[in-house]
C-alpha cells in the first residue's frame, strides 16, 4: 500500500486526533506569537522611556553644566559691585577710566549671565519671604512690613533656569512683641 493510501485510510478517531494536534499546535504558535508580540511592545516601550529619560540627561546636563563655574562667576560680580559701590565723590580723571573698566566689566558678566540663564534673585522690601529662594540673615521687629516679608536685601541670589546657585540674604519681619 502507498502512502497515500493509508492518509485515506484514517479512521475517524485517527483524523479527529490529527485534527485535535494540529488545533494544540495552532493554539501554541498563537499563544508564543501574543507572547512575542507582548514582549517587543514592553521592550519597544522601554526603550522609548529610556531614550527619553537620556534626552532630559543631556537636556539638563546642557542647561547646567556650566553652574559650578557660574558660583565661581558670582563672587567675582559681588567683588566689583562692591568696588563700584564704594567709590569716593571726588575722583581723578585717571581713577575714571579705571572705574568705567570695572562698571564695562559687570555689564559684560550681566550680559553673559543672561544668555547663558543665569537670573539674579533680587528681592524688595514688602517681597513674601519664599525660603526657596531667599536665605534669612536675621529677623527685625518692623511696623511698616507685615511678619515673613523681607526687610531688606544683604546679598543677592542666583539661579540658573529652576536651580538656585545662591539664595538672596535677606532681612525679614517679625511680628511684634
Amino acid at each position: 500500500m502507498s502512502d497515500s493510501n493509508q492518509k485515506q485510510d484514517n479512521s475517524p478517531e485517527e483524523t479527529k486526533k490529527d485534527a485535535n494536534k494540529e488545533q494544540k499546535s495552532v493554539e501554541q504558535l498563537e499563544h508564543h506569537i501574543e507572547d512575542l508580540s507582548d514582549r517587543l511592545l514592553r521592550t519597544m516601550a522601554e526603550n522609548e522611556n529610556m531614550r527619553k529619560r537620556y534626552e532630559k540627561q543631556l537636556d539638563d546636563m546642557r542647561d547646567y553644566s556650566i553652574s559650578n563655574f557660574a558660583k565661581d562667576l558670582i563672587s567675582v560680580v559681588d567683588n566689583l559691585e562692591r568696588a563700584l559701590k564704594f567709590v569716593p565723590e571726588s575722583i581723578s580723571p585717571e581713577h575714571k577710566s579705571l572705574l568705567s573698566g570695572v562698571e564695562l566689566t559687570l555689564k559684560e558678566l550681566a550680559g553673559i549671565f543672561h544668555k547663558n540663564g543665569i537670573e539674579a534673585i533680587e528681592p524688595h522690601a514688602g517681597d513674601k519671604f519664599d525660603y526657596n529662594l531667599h536665605f534669612a540673615i536675621s529677623k527685625v521687629e518692623s511696623e511698616e512690613h507685615n511678619p515673613d516679608t523681607i526687610v531688606g536685601l544683604m546679598q543677592v541670589g542666583y539661579k540658573i533656569k529652576d536651580r538656585l546657585l545662591r539664595p538672596a540674604a535677606v532681612s525679614v519681619a517679625k511680628a511684634r512683641e
